[in-house]
């Protein structure tokens, strides 16, 4: 009886609380932090943990649809994990998403390899239903136009999260 009641105040509370609340909590979680550093590290080519100096929000939602097979096929994911993601993305995709983390490790660099300052931009991630495997993208900018964007696949090992990337975006 008091579980099924807290069952219900739990429920509404949830429903009650604006989309953005749910972010925040969603983008300051130990397990969204620990995939995107995961997938920072590896799309910066570091083999130990990095974190990003500079991040800011990033206004796209990933939209698994749309990818073209040859894309899906470079991906480290197998047909029925990308799937499973894909029917995921609703309750993942916050616009506008930003994370806000306690980031371990050592501070990643400051500027691309041509001394332009860069900052940093993550897709809210979509994790898998057992929350085993997420993807997201890390995108690094520069004041102005350019950029570019990897995707990563980032999956729970025996000792943190691991990731690979593919690159998804440049202009």
């Amino acid at each position: 009886m008091i579980f099924g009641l807290l069952s219900l105040v739990f429920a509404a509370t949830l429903m009650d609380e604006p989309a953005s609340g749910v972010m925040t909590h969603f983008a300051s979680a130990p397990q969204t932090c620990a995939v995107l550093q995961a997938a920072y590290t590896s799309a910066s080519h570091h083999k130990t943990l990095i974190y990003p100096r500079d991040v800011r929000s990033d206004t796209r939602v990933l939209d698994l649809d749309t990818f073209v097979p040859e894309y899906r096929a470079r991906l480290s994911l197998s047909a029925q994990e990308f799937d499973e993601l894909a029917g995921q993305k609703n309750q993942y995709g916050f616009p506008g998403f930003r994370p806000v983390c306690n980031w371990k490790g050592d501070p990643g660099p400051a500027k691309d390899d041509e001394g332009h300052a860069t900052f940093v931009t993550f897709t809210s991630p979509i994790f898998s239903i057992h929350r085993e495997i997420a993807i997201v993208e890390v995108s690094f900018r520069e004041k102005g136009i350019f950029g570019y964007g990897l995707l990563c696949v980032v999956r729970r090992g025996c000792i943190g999260w691991e990731a690979q990337c593919q690159n998804s975006w440049i202009t």
